[in-house]
């Protein structure tokens, strides 16, 4: 289980990647190998960082993790303190509010913890990314049910709103792409709930420049997959495109053609979805993947012309030279700057294959090349490494972001997970802040 929007495998080989109208081809999938490298190593910073402990841990075996967001159309941020003891379940989440980018708050108000049972049977259930849009005049949410079941996990999407800045919100209502039955709290394993509308929600929501909002989910139903129904994490993803309707007061959404990728190029699938708006309006996906033994550790992406309905072929993501690079199984974000205007990605690069999740460092941000898109391999600078008495399992994965809508520094907010070799759950949140030369 992998849900690092909060935090922050072995399938049959196929050679293509299936999409509903067509099958595509990964593009370089079975390349060989460029020689390893560490462009952060030589190239010149793009920006200068200032790391500092945030939230320091209240007690050994407890990772301390931190959530800033814009929640409004101004300076209205709140901010999650939460920690870790057992992997991907928050517990003590604690929310709260200020209207003048940080400098007073609210009181704090309880979250509740995201393990949940139902008839009996535990599940995740907790909420996601999240945008201000001002079509709706709300803050809309992705929230995330996840159950696993007879060695499977089912995930499936909803959407809420709130109008007090995320202090209340209105019942959840799922995602859909295909018939199925609604979720029964008295039934929670009903098979015609629990086979349909697979969608593990992705990393951000994107307000497109078309007045749409744009959300890409993973993990879906794949229907060109034979072994759909029998793997752990479903192949397939799409878009969602929500549209905000005075008259009935809600979103309505609009459902995207489906993509595929085969379990040989990434063993769990399309994962954790990013999306940005490219400057000439189209739609970036970047994926996390997984690796097999045909794959070593990649990201994938793919674009779409026509906000987010029909996604190109999927292919892996390169440097903007076209040599390739290394990247655990790992959560990942963009983020368009709004002083220098341009589109960045942060994320792991790691100078090896690696080995599932790890290694999960360095941390970098990198420039979009938006045409191609890829990274620029001469932007790729370090937010924060492994450092001198670090375990060798340090985690610099899970993390949020923001531009600081004053200051227009980029601030970072990571857990150092698994960096004391005696205590691998024991560990502060760091803020690392970056400023642009």
């Amino acid at each position: 289980m992998y849900r690092s929007f909060l935090k922050t495998v072995f399938f049959r080989a196929t050679s293509r990647v299936a999409v509903t109208i067509a099958t595509v081809a990964i593009v370089g999938a079975a390349t060989a190998e460029e020689p390893s490298s560490m462009p952060w190593k030589t190239n010149r910073p793009i920006a200068t960082v200032k790391k500092e402990v945030f939230f320091k841990s209240p007690r050994p075996k407890a990772c301390a993790y931190v959530n800033r967001d814009y929640v409004g159309p101004g300076l209205e941020l709140t901010e999650i303190q939460s920690l870790e003891e057992k992997s991907d379940f928050l517990t003590e989440l604690r929310c709260r509010l200020s209207k003048d980018n940080g400098r007073t708050w609210t009181d704090a108000w309880t979250i509740p913890d995201t393990e949940f049972r139902h008839a009996g049977v535990a599940f995740y259930e907790g909420p996601g990314p999240k945008v201000y849009d001002p079509a709706s005049g709300a803050l809309v949410d992705i929230w995330l049910r996840q159950v696993e079941h007879e060695g499977r996990f089912n995930n499936f999407s909803y959407y809420r709103l709130s109008r007090d800045f995320g202090k209340t919100w209105t019942p959840p209502k799922q995602l859909c792409y295909e018939p199925g039955e609604e979720f029964d709290p008295e039934k929670p394993l009903a098979p015609g709930f629990l086979r349909n509308n697979h969608a593990y929600c992705g990393s951000n929501v994107l307000r497109h420049g078309n007045g749409t909002l744009i959300h890409a989910v993973a993990h879906a139903n794949a229907p060109g997959d034979p072994q759909n129904d029998r793997r752990p994490w479903r192949m397939g993803s799409l878009c969602f495109v929500g549209k905000w309707d005075p008259g009935a007061n809600d979103y309505r959404w609009t459902v995207g053609r489906r993509v595929e990728i085969s379990p040989e190029w990434s063993s769990r699938g399309l994962m954790e979805p990013e999306l940005a708006e490219l400057a000439d309006g189209r739609v970036l996906v970047i994926w996390r993947g997984s690796n097999t033994a045909a794959t070593p550790g990649r990201k994938w992406c793919s674009v779409s012309s026509d906000g987010g309905m029909t996604l190109a072929d999927v292919r892996e993501l390169k440097y903007d030279d076209g040599t390739r690079f290394y990247s655990p199984s790992s959560y990942h974000r963009m983020l368009r700057h709004s002083v220098t205007g341009k589109l960045y990605w942060v994320g792991n690069i790691c100078p090896e294959p690696p080995d599932g999740n790890s290694p999960r460092y360095p941390l970098v941000i990198a420039e979009v090349d938006e045409k191609t898109p890829a990274l620029r391999r001469n932007t790729v600078t370090v937010i924060d490494d492994r450092q001198p008495g670090d375990s060798p399992n340090v985690s610099l994965s899970n993390f949020s972001l923001l531009e600081n809508r004053e200051t227009h520094a980029i601030e970072v907010y990571v857990s150092r997970l698994g960096a004391n070799p005696d205590d691998f759950w024991g560990t502060d949140a760091y803020r690392c802040t970056l400023t642009f030369e």
